[in-house]
């Protein structure tokens, strides 16, 4: 069995047409170095087996060469388990961040200082009150009294409507990266079809799963999702015979049917829908105090598939009694953010609660002992006003932080403060003939602001005292927890560049080989091309 003489040639174009084709890749790489998500790519490449065979007619010929190279496949430079890793923590880090975000502005909206804070409001509200209990007939400290009171309530309602803004933001926020998410989703469910069919004729979409890795990165900060790469029932294959898969994308840890987001070519949206009257956290707010006018926690995140009708509370998917839902990302910051309601899940509505209690008792408390004491009688256009008892100085039905306000009477006139625990009369000539007592006045301050045992909140200054330390403490925390995630997230995504990004030194190195490659490969086709010249032109030609 003879050689073809013209076997070295086509052995030597196959050095010729890999080495072209390692540069032409090694050039993609270096043309992509800076570009986001790109991974490295390198052609795995294996030698080509020499043709024959024997019977029982032929002899084998000993040490026959193979027939050169072959490329096997185009494969990203890829580690799987750290691009998992990095979602899993990227998840994390954007819960962390955007709660992070709104704590700290939830600790600047009460850790402010000086006469115009909550705490610098309070203590002149306290102060004026303890100059009254030193005279309390005495018309300027009385109007310093309600001037005081005034600031009090406006920093209160202040308070309330920056949570309010903030709580609408988060809500904002939620609908706007809801859809974001959705649209993501639309995205990802084209990239599959596209890479299946690319991949259908025996190539790999390398470049279309480098976009498909990042709207996965992408996806990963938003919720938490759980993917893979499944094959299709019934299986389906490419021209060379490889069982193909589809991508899967799952909302949470726990994959099933409900919670499906991306099945191959087919998205399934998340849906929002109107949170309202009838809603758990709604209406747990609601008898707390907590206000909607106009409602702004409006939306809350479900599933889309088949209309799913489990319970949903705004937090969390509750389905067979257990509970599932996300464990982190944007959205699941938001609703936290904007629906935490206890010491679990601290959100704007516990901070609103704690900030109501405060207010419902100081009110509820302050009237009770101002009731019982008189006013002053005074003088004004429309005639005289007796000594009265019974008046309250707050508003009796604004126990919020937004609805609270100075009773009437108050607002009317200072002389309405009820200092005195006896009448005071006052003499036609316009004298008071008993001018009453203080001891009303010291009353409220003992009971009011220096009783530690009033109902719910202790003291006034204790229960805001210990409120500024929640805020700080979450804040803090969350700040800690942030840091920690970016460290790691940081550490991860180096991790990954190492792996998948490009090094320039590398591919110079590599243009250096290839090119040597081709160079000696070209030498073999011009020493072959040589030889067969000889042979063609030069044998039978003796003397020649």
């Amino acid at each position: 069995m003879t050689r073809s003489s013209f076997a070295s040639l086509n052995i030597a174009s196959t050095g010729l047409s890999m080495a072209q084709r390692q540069l032409d890749v090694t050039s993609h790489n270096i043309s992509n170095t800076n570009v986001t998500g790109y991974s490295r790519q390198r052609y795995v490449s294996s030698a080509m087996p020499a043709l024959g065979w024997t019977t029982q007619f032929t002899s084998p010929i000993r040490g026959k060469a193979g027939n050169g190279v072959e490329s096997l496949s185009l494969d990203q430079i890829r580690d799987i388990f750290l691009d998992r890793q990095f979602r899993n923590e990227q998840t994390k880090t954007s819960y962390w961040q955007a709660r992070s975000q709104a704590l700290y502005y939830i600790e600047d909206v009460f850790n402010a200082t000086g006469p115009s804070s909550l705490d610098g409001v309070l203590s002149s509200f306290f102060n004026s009150i303890q100059e009254l209990s030193k005279n309390s007939t005495d018309e300027a400290v009385r109007t310093n009294v309600v001037a005081n009171a005034k600031k009090f309530v406006e920093i209160l309602r202040l308070y309330d409507g920056q949570l309010t803004d903030l709580m609408e933001q988060q809500n904002f926020n939620l609908v706007e990266k809801t859809k974001h998410t959705n649209n993501l989703l639309v995205q990802l469910a084209a990239l599959n079809d596209n890479i299946f069919r690319f991949e259908l004729g025996g190539s790999t979409a390398n470049d279309l799963r480098d976009k498909r890795a990042l709207l996965l990165d992408e996806l990963s900060g938003l919720l938490d999702i759980t993917y893979t790469e499944m094959e299709f029932d019934p299986p389906m294959y490419n021209i060379y015979g490889i069982e193909l898969a589809q991508m899967v994308v799952y909302a949470g840890s726990r994959p099933d049917e409900d919670s499906l987001l991306v099945q191959h070519k087919e998205a399934f949206p998340l849906v929002l829908e109107e949170m309202g009257e009838g809603n758990e956290i709604f209406d747990a707010l609601m008898d707390e105090g907590v206000e909607f006018d106009p409602p702004f926690m409006n939306v809350f995140l479900s599933y889309g598939v088949d209309g799913f009708e489990g319970e949903h509370n705004g937090i969390q998917l509750v389905r067979d009694g257990e509970v599932e839902g996300y464990n982190g990302g944007l959205l699941q910051s938001y609703i936290d953010v904007r629906d935490g309601d206890d010491v679990d899940l601290m959100g704007i509505p516990y901070y609103l609660m704690e900030l109501n209690r405060l207010v419902s008792t100081l009110v509820e408390v302050f009237n009770e002992y101002h009731e019982n004491g008189w006013s002053m009688p005074y003088s004004n256009s429309n005639g005289s006003s007796a000594s009265e008892s019974g008046i309250s100085f707050f508003d009796g039905s604004g126990l919020t932080a937004r609805t609270i306000a100075l009773d009437e009477k108050i607002l009317e006139s200072a002389f309405n403060i009820a200092a005195s625990s006896q009448p005071v009369l006052m003499e036609p000539d316009g004298m008071h003939s008993q001018t009453g007592n203080n001891e009303n006045v010291l009353e409220i301050l003992k009971r009011v602001f220096e009783s530690t045992e009033l109902p719910v909140i202790g003291s006034v200054e204790g229960f805001y005292k210990n409120f500024l330390g929640i805020v700080a403490s979450e804040a803090s925390a969350a700040s800690g927890m942030t840091a920690a995630q970016e460290v790691l997230l940081t550490s991860i995504q180096n991790q990954r560049e190492a792996v998948s990004g490009v090094s320039e030194d590398e591919e110079m190195t590599n243009l250096i080989r290839f090119q040597h490659a081709y160079n000696a490969s070209a030498r073999c086709i011009t020493t072959i091309d040589d030889m067969l010249d000889k042979l063609i032109n030069g044998t039978g030609r003796v003397g020649l």
